[in-house]
């Protein structure tokens, strides 16, 4: 397994180095949108929007950056194993599919969340110093399980119907707005509760905001059950995905659509 490990990692950084154009407009879309919604919600705000509110936007927005490319490359991979006509081949291998895509998915995310450091140094010498830098990564760790069990689910899905990619943008394109990464959600009351629950991200992003609106401490939330709750939560969700996408695996096998496209 760990030679599978190298080897995508391996590939991940020969696919970026080829393709330098791929990394610069993964920089340019996270900044120019950061700025964007900065003016708009600035411009809503009446001019109010101060460095504080600018640091929980920066948080939200890569938090979401990061983790909906981590989560959109599950579904892509069989997409794309799939379009090439290699899928049926990858699951012949030796090793279980749902471990290469678990080995696949974390090569990606240690180029993704490299990326994902540099810009938050980057965004946060303009706007902020961010000092909860290591409790932030923890809740994000935390969170992108969850993330992943949503990425799965989608997997799933493609090794049934195989094309996927419209509505794993449509549903990652609401999830913008649903998961609070620009704009806190908790005063929308038992609205936010059920986003709450129903969505990966959600309860992370707002417990970051917490940590930066009310200074507080990783500990202070494990006192009152906060962590252990978004823990608790994002292991079911990828109990749920990862079940999923073992049903979609056995039922595109009984079916023998694995070499279809």
């Amino acid at each position: 397994m760990w030679t599978v490990f190298r080897a995508e990692v391996k590939r991940y950084f020969l696919i970026q180095w080829s393709n330098p154009g791929d990394s610069i407009s993964w920089f340019l879309y996270s900044i120019l949108v950061f700025i964007a919604a900065l003016v708009i919600l600035n411009g809503i705000s009446g001019g109010g929007y101060g460095q504080e509110e600018q640091l929980l936007v920066m948080v939200g927005w890569l938090t979401w950056v990061v983790a909906s490319d981590c989560m959109s490359e599950l579904p892509y991979s069989i997409s794309e194993e799939a379009q090439v006509g290699t899928l049926e081949q990858v699951c012949l291998a030796p090793i279980p599919l749902a471990s290469i895509l678990t080995v696949r998915s974390l090569a990606y995310f240690l180029g993704v969340g490299a990326k994902g450091i540099l810009a938050a140094v980057l965004l946060a010498f303009f706007v902020a110093p961010l000092f909860a830098g290591p409790t932030l990564i923890v809740l994000f760790l935390i969170s992108l399980i969850g993330a992943y069990g949503l990425g799965f689910l989608f997997a799933g899905i493609a090794l049934v119907f195989k094309r996927t990619q419209a509505m794993v943008g449509l549903v990652f394109s609401l999830m913008i707005f649903l998961t609070g990464s620009l704009v806190s959600l908790e005063s929308l009351g038992w609205i936010y509760q059920v986003l709450k629950y129903s969505l990966p991200l959600t309860w992370g992003i707002s417990l970051m905001r917490s940590i930066l609106n009310n200074q507080a401490s990783l500990s202070s939330l494990f006192r009152h059950g906060e962590v252990i709750g978004v823990l608790v939560h994002s292991i079911l969700y990828f109990t749920v995905g990862f079940g999923f996408f073992g049903w979609g695996y056995r039922r595109a096998r009984s079916k023998g659509s694995l070499a279809q496209y």
